[in-house]
């Protein structure tokens, strides 16, 4: 009798033992979802943000549960094929000539050439020189810009190009103004030293904001630098950015965006993840980073991997995989 009742209790706790097992990998399973990024993509299409479209579904065409979707694929191509255009290029940098911004690279870049050099800086001052004598609103921002800009070319002229990062920058700024991407803790900060710039003629002063904005731009490019910059609430932030960029380069803005700014909040802790962690988290949206974090790395792939198995079991009787 007792080993009928010790039998049967063996039983009952591998029985409780395994449903416990089934329910941990079906919650897992269950919170753990990949994003789906066509709805989006299609939001984006909707709106004729082609380029953000581009940038979005084209992360997760690294992916192989999104590059299988034929949908997926289809929709690509014709992104792809409406951005290589020569129709839609051409309105594009029209566009950046016309209204000083762009969401497409060409258009941007046409928007910033002439401020590169000293004609597009008198020409600010001049602009706002007249709305002053008008008595109209002057964009202090693009004055300050324009004024630290002329000092910046005396010294490109006089260090022989040395000062051209400021330049960059300082045209990056004005574009970063125009589309409404600066944040206001800069905006304070520019008319601040372009104040003190009539006292010391020097630019050193912005030396340090001129390098992380110039180390944004050579890791993520034009674009993804405004965005970053407007996100910004300091230069410590600023700084912070700059040195995620010089990690993840041009993934560091859809990382961000998929973390929810987690990967920059808790920096510290993922610096210890494997980058293609990081970038498989992703995949999962910040749920996936949470989970990362709480598990570790080993613990997180592990539960990958079982959550795949589990997703076989209902048509391929590798149940056992759950218990590995």
């Amino acid at each position: 009798m007792f080993r009928f009742f010790y039998t049967l209790l063996l039983i009952s706790l591998i029985a409780l033992s395994a449903t416990l097992l089934y329910q941990k990998h079906t919650y897992a399973y269950q919170t753990l979802v990949h994003i789906d990024p066509l709805p989006h993509t299609k939001a984006l299409i909707a709106k004729e943000k082609y380029a953000d479209a581009d940038e979005y579904l084209g992360y997760f065409m690294t992916f192989d549960y999104v590059a299988d979707s034929k949908e997926a694929q289809k929709l690509f191509h014709t992104i792809q094929e409406k951005r290589g255009s020569l129709r839609y290029k051409s309105n594009k940098i029209l566009e950046g000539i016309r209204t000083g911004s762009s969401d497409e690279i060409y258009g941007q870049a046409s928007a910033i050439g002439s401020d590169f050099f000293l004609i597009g800086d008198l020409r600010d001052l001049y602009i706002q020189g007249k709305h002053y004598l008008k008595h109209e609103k002057v964009d202090n921002v693009i004055l300050a810009l324009s004024s630290i800009g002329i000092v910046a070319s005396a010294g490109t002229l006089i260090s022989f190009g040395a000062s051209s990062p400021a330049k960059g920058s300082i045209s990056l700024l004005k574009l970063a103004k125009r589309t409404k991407r600066i944040p206001l803790w800069l905006e304070k900060y520019l008319v601040r030293q372009a104040k003190q710039l009539k006292k010391t003629k020097n630019i050193k002063a912005l030396k340090p904001l001129f390098k992380n904005i110039d180390t944004l731009y050579k890791k993520v490019g034009l674009k993804n630098t405004l965005q970053l910059l407007s996100k910004t609430k300091d230069m410590h932030g600023l700084k912070s950015l700059s040195k995620l960029s010089t990690r993840y380069g041009k993934e560091s803005t859809m990382l961000l965006k998929l973390s929810k700014g987690r990967l920059l909040k808790q920096s510290k802790y993922f610096k210890q993840f494997d980058k293609s962690t990081i970038r498989l988290a992703s995949s999962y949206g910040d749920n996936g980073y949470k989970t990362l974090l709480k598990s570790g790395e080993k613990n997180f792939l592990k539960s990958i991997k079982r959550i795949k198995a589990y997703a076989k079991v209902g048509y391929k009787g590798q149940a056992w995989k759950l218990f590995i």
